[in-house]
Order: structure tokens, then sequence, then C-alpha cells
């Protein structure tokens, strides 16, 4: 579904794209330009990228701490769940089940359905 989504869309870029020599031209002009003063952004405002700088940095920082949390939690849980499942494993071999019952019919020996 992605790919007709991609196709429908470089459809419509290619679409509304100039034909005219001219217009051509001063698209070309006006996206190197813009791509030039977007390239350019941190040298004429030293400060402010300095700050977004040390936010994105801080935010790095807790998403790690989060990420670490939740598989800490996470393996913590499961563990937690396994070993409250061994214990009602042992106890269901504690249970009514005769030697007989516990032992599996394709092993061999006698066939209790007597064929």
């Amino acid at each position: 579904m992605s790919i007709v989504r991609t196709a429908i869309l470089v459809a419509v870029v290619v679409a509304v794209l100039p034909t005219d020599k001219e217009q051509q031209a001063r698209l070309f002009d006006r996206a190197a330009t813009a791509v030039h003063w977007t390239a350019t952004f941190c040298d004429r405002n030293g400060p402010t990228c300095a700050q977004a700088g040390e936010i994105w940095s801080g935010f790095v920082q807790k998403a790690q701490f989060g990420a670490a949390m939740a598989y800490e939690l996470a393996t913590k849980q499961t563990s937690k769940d396994r070993s409250l499942l061994a214990p009602a494993a042992d106890a269901s071999r504690q249970g009514t089940l005769t030697p007989e019952d516990l032992e599996p019919a394709w092993r061999g020996g006698p066939s209790r359905t007597g064929i």
C-alpha cells in the first residue's frame, strides 16, 4: 500500500513541476537559495543552534534512560512470570496423576487400547 501512496505522491510532484524553461530556472534558483539558507542557519544564528544542541542532547539522554528502564522492567517482569510458572508445573506433577498416566504412549511398551 505504501508503494502506491509513494507513486501517487511522486506523480503529483511531477505534475506540478513547470514545463517552461524560465519557470524551471526560477524554481531551481529558489530551491537552491532555500537549501543554502537552511544549511547556513547555524552560521547566522550561533546561540540558537548551541541551545538547540543542548536541548537535543538532553532529549537523547532522556530517551536512552527511558529505553533502558523499559527494557529492565520488561526483563524483570518476564523473569518473574517464569518463576511463577515453575512451581505450578512442579505442583501438577504431584497431583492425582498416576505413574502410568505420566508415561507417554509413544515410547513403546504395552498398548492400552488392546490392538
